[in-house]
């Protein structure tokens, strides 16, 4: 796959006042790494990325700022990487928290109505700093898979949201979801990562 081809700097292009060549600096991985949660192959997400800094040349001067130049170029990668996947999935209910599914953090908060609602009854482990390289890359590693093991929304959230720092009413007009969607979504993923990098720790 040929890198981007960026414009000459006497003619750099600005988008929202930014560099062209400062986004894809900035921007570039994480939107592959966003369109492989769509696509099935990592090539495949490099194809749908270059093909959406193309639109992002040819459409520079049409951003008007009223979303950040991160939401805009985020929805241009979702709509690239959905004409590249080959079969089309639906928003599936029960990737957002219902009633009728478990909680991945059932039974570890205080419920509604305790003096400390919303907190944790039953901390999580505090082994969280690494102690050596070999087990901060194994760490992360760990951590690759768990994303790659949650539903696709779920996962696009996480990278939005804790990977890319997305605002949550960006990361939901990408997503297409509500508010409270959002939420809800983000709450899922992150208890269920949770719980796996707890079982690591366990190991």
């Amino acid at each position: 796959m040929s890198p981007v081809a960026m414009p000459p700097e006497d003619t750099a292009h600005l988008v929202g006042g930014i560099p062209l060549a400062n986004l894809v600096r900035d921007f570039h991985r994480p939107m592959v790494n966003f369109a492989r949660t769509m696509v099935d192959s990592a090539p495949v997400a490099e194809e749908a990325v270059q093909e959406a800094w193309v639109q992002v040349l040819q459409s520079s001067g049409s951003f008007e700022g009223r979303s950040s130049v991160g939401t805009w170029l985020f929805g241009i990668v979702k709509n690239t990487a959905s004409r590249h996947r080959r079969h089309e999935s639906r928003i599936r209910d029960h990737e957002v928290l219902s009633a009728a599914e478990a909680d991945p953090l059932s039974g570890r908060m205080h419920p509604a109505g305790h003096p400390d609602a919303g907190h944790w009854s039953l901390p999580p482990s505090r082994r969280f700093l690494p102690e050596d390289r070999t087990v901060a890359q194994e760490l992360i590693g760990y951590v690759r898979a768990a994303l790659d093991a949650l539903p696709e929304r779920q996962r696009q959230l996480v990278i939005l949201r804790d990977l890319v720092g997305t605002p949550a009413e960006g990361a939901a007009e990408i997503l297409g979801l509500s508010a409270e969607g959002q939420r809800a979504l983000l709450y899922r993923a992150r208890g269920n990562l949770r719980n796996e990098l707890e079982k690591w720790y366990r190991q």
